[in-house]
This record gives structure tokens, C-alpha cells and sequence, in this order.
């Protein structure tokens, strides 16, 4: 932690930043609906029942939900590459997730399909599932999502040897429905959508985190008037409800501790000085085929047949 920010929470009575910018699954607020779709996407991986997606829209927390996850697999033996640079494509995606795995590219697609599907039946032989995550999904052109769709063909005749999440904002979904790849579609096991929260929950949430990072008590309190006016500025966003307490936080520095009571006006401060407005719903839009995308399709189909 730097020292300036060290200070300020000091300052505050607090252990640790509250409303970080980045995900932080330390502080998970499970909702009894969460914790349900946490515990069956789960499932679906343990069981190699297929693959699992995850939508939702920016800053609703689907890579705090895949820090959970792999949390939650990560003593069972479980084996998992976690890609986030979805700006890489087709065989350069490919390397990545080798070398997430641990494994050396070795240039080309069909050697680098060859090294995986040996490592992966080396796994499956040791009983260990091997899962590949991928954030920010709706980057992926449709040449990718070709690549993943020949990945889930590798399998030892009754299992698949490799489990696959993908996670993405909205249009993710409407990529996921173009012609070319609906066999991927088709081995959709689970679909977890995940949504802002309600105007009931927000105060449980700012109490939630601020309890996470020792607030003291009395200490930081929102009232539930300005609880409202938080869900209004931020439409239930966790990512904006975020940028705005944060703001809340510094106009509460040079209060007395058994003061800081955060009402509406602090709020409609707080949520115009950091530009924070509700998300608008996007419009679902299918991303064009690229025209390498058959060339490499053919290729790793050809390594499959000889594998």
C-alpha cells in the first residue's frame, strides 16, 4: 500500500481501502443468488459437464466471480489457466494459454494443439480437470472463438479434456450466436448473468465493504436516504458505486470520527465530481467474420483428426 493512501485511511480508522478501483475478491458480498451460481458453475467444471459463461455488464463483477471461482477450485487439484489480454487472437491466444498452463509454444497451431492435448491427457490420466478462463470474452473475434470451439472437441471419447469459461459484457452472448460457431453455443452448460444490485442492497453493501476494511464503530455510515440517492447516481452499478464512495470518503477527512454520517447531499456531490451516470443498456451487435478464421479452422481441424 503507498503511503499517501496508507495515511488517509489511518485517517479514517480504516485497514484497508474499502472501494478499490479493481476487483477484489477478498471481500466477496454474497448474495444467496451469487453464491448459488458461484456453487453450480462450480459443479459444471468438477463434473466436465461442459462450459460455462458469464455476462454482464461492465463493472458488475464478473472478474471478482471468476477470483471466487477459481478460489473455490483451486484445492480440489485443479489445474487453471486464467487469460485476460483477449486482445491476442487465434494462435496467438493459443500460445498464452499454454504458456499459462506451463507449457512452451512451439510456434505453430498445430504443434501448439499437439503440446496441449498431450498435457491435458496427461492430466485427465492423473484425474485432475483442467480449466481455461477467459475475461473480457467479447473481445474475441470470431476466429478465436473458432480455436476454443475445436479445444472443446479434444477428449478422451466420454470426458472433455479441457473445461472453458468465458466471461464478457452482453454482446459476448450475441457473438456466441453467429451461424459459424453454434456447436460452441450448443455446449453452453451454464449461464450466469450477473446484474447491478437493487436499491434495497446498496446500503448492505457500503456497510459490507466498510465492515471488510475495519471501519470502526460508530465509524463511516451511510444513511439510508442517501443510500437511495447512491442507487439513483450509480443505477446499482458496484464499479460506480465504487468512484462515488470514494469521493464520500474524502469529504468526510476532516470530520470528527463519531461524525461521518454520509447523507444525500455528500452523495450528489461525491457522484457529480466523479462524472459517474447509469450505464445505458447496450445494443446487441454480431461481430463481422474474420476471413482468416476458416484457414486456421481448417488447420487445427486437421491436427484434431490426426490426434
Amino acid at each position: 500500500m503507498n503511503p499517501a493512501l496508507a495515511r488517509h485511511l489511518q485517517t479514517l480508522g480504516l485497514e484497508r481501502a474499502p472501494f478499490p478501483p479493481t476487483p477484489d475478491a477478498a471481500a466477496w458480498f454474497q448474495t444467496a443468488r451469487l453464491e448459488a451460481e458461484r456453487v453450480e458453475a462450480a459443479h459444471c467444471l468438477r463434473t466436465r459437464a461442459g462450459f460455462v459463461l458469464l455476462t454482464g455488464e461492465i463493472g458488475t463483477g464478473k472478474s471478482t466471480f471468476l477470483r471466487r471461482l477459481l478460489v473455490a477450485l483451486g484445492g480440489e487439484g485443479m489445474v487453471t489457466s486464467l487469460v485476460f489480454n483477449t486482445f491476442l487472437q487465434g494462435p496467438d491466444l493459443l500460445a498464452a494459454v499454454l504458456r499459462d498452463f506451463g507449457l512452451e509454444a512451439r510456434g505453430t497451431p498445430a504443434a501448439d494443439i499437439d503440446t496441449l492435448n498431450r498435457f491435458l491427457v496427461q492430466q485427465w490420466r492423473a484425474q485432475v480437470t483442467c480449466v481455461l478462463m477467459i475475461d473480457d470474452a467479447q473481445n474475441l473475434t470470431l476466429e478465436s472463438l473458432e480455436l476454443l470451439r475445436l479445444l472443446t472437441n479434444l477428449e478422451t471419447g466420454q470426458e472433455k479434456l479441457l473445461q472453458i469459461v468465458l466471461a464478457g459484457q452482453p454482446e459476448l452472448r450475441a457473438n456466441l450466436e453467429q451461424p459459424g460457431i453454434r456447436q460452441l453455443t450448443s455446449r453452453i452448460c451454464k449461464h450466469v448473468q450477473l446484474d447491478v444490485l437493487a436499491a434495497d442492497e446498496v446500503q448492505r453493501y457500503v456497510h459490507f465493504r466498510l465492515d471488510a476494511a475495519g471501519n470502526p464503530s460508530p465509524g463511516i455510515r451511510l444513511r439510508a436516504d442517501a443510500a437511495l440517492a447512491l442507487h439513483r447516481a450509480s443505477g446499482g452499478n458496484p464499479r460506480r458505486i465504487h468512484q462515488i464512495m470514494d469521493r464520500c470518503l474524502y469529504g468526510l477527512y476532516a470530520m470528527p470520527a463519531q461524525a461521518r454520517v454520509i447523507d444525500p447531499a455528500l452523495v450528489r456531490t461525491a457522484a457529480a465530481e466523479a462524472g459517474a451516470r447509469p450505464l445505458a443498456r447496450r445494443l446487441r451487435r454480431t461481430r463481422p467474420a474474420l476471413a482468416t478464421a476458416a484457414s486456421l479452422a481448417g488447420v487445427l481441424a486437421a491436427t484434431l483428426l490426426a490426434l
